[in-house]
């Protein structure tokens, strides 16, 4: 009989299939991020994809009943809410602050915090609360990074600076090193779902 009612062993056994591949592809980017960390081009932001992507495997593979699972669901949980804290702390400066909302960029950053707010807070309140069901909420955010991500950098790589600045070979390099670590990650969750659905 066909049931829409979830299956839950099968969702956790995808979360534990990407959880090591999460973990290798965060590890890579963020050592990648460490030594190319003179690149003005993306500067600190590889290492931190890098370190969330890290964490989120890691989040993903462990059991939240043991040690290393509570660890992973509490340091998802401040990352979390941390961003939709920080988020909303913009409203005050863009709201209120000395530039007036009445340009269009202020009012596309508004509209960016005031959803990222929110957004970010709900899966970190979720994962706090209901400790379980935090490598369902991290592999969504992984799948939803990793492929901004390879969008974005492979873009930047092929499109080059608004502003017509040449990139160098090392900041060429980083682009597409991080670019091609997210599209492995997509490639490996998409085969472990298929194989996953078919079984």
């Amino acid at each position: 009989m066909n049931t829409d009612r979830p299956n839950l062993d099968r969702a956790r056994a995808f979360t534990r299939s990407v959880g090591p591949i999460g973990i290798a592809v965060g590890l890579a980017i963020s050592i990648q991020g460490l030594l190319l960390l003179p690149s003005p081009v993306a500067a600190f932001q590889p290492l931190a994809y890098g370190l969330v992507v890290l964490l989120f495997g890691w989040a993903a593979y462990a059991r939240t009943e043991s040690v290393p699972g509570r660890i992973a669901q509490w340091c998802v949980t401040l990352v979390f809410v941390g961003g939709g804290v920080w988020s909303l702390m913009q409203w005050i400066p863009l709201l209120w602050g000395p530039h007036t909302a009445s340009s269009g960029e202020n009012l596309s950053l508004i509209a960016l915090w005031l959803t990222a707010g929110p957004a970010l807070l709900v899966p970190g309140v979720l994962a706090a609360f209901r400790p379980g069901w935090t490598p369902l909420i991290v592999v969504p955010a992984l799948l939803s990074l990793t492929f901004a991500a390879m969008i974005g950098y492979g873009a930047l790589y092929l499109l080059g600076l608004p502003d017509g600045t040449i990139l160098m070979a090392m900041e060429r390099a980083q682009l597409v090193g991080v670019s091609a670590f997210s599209m492995i990650f997509l490639a490996t969750a998409g085969y472990r779902a298929i194989v996953l659905w078919r079984s």
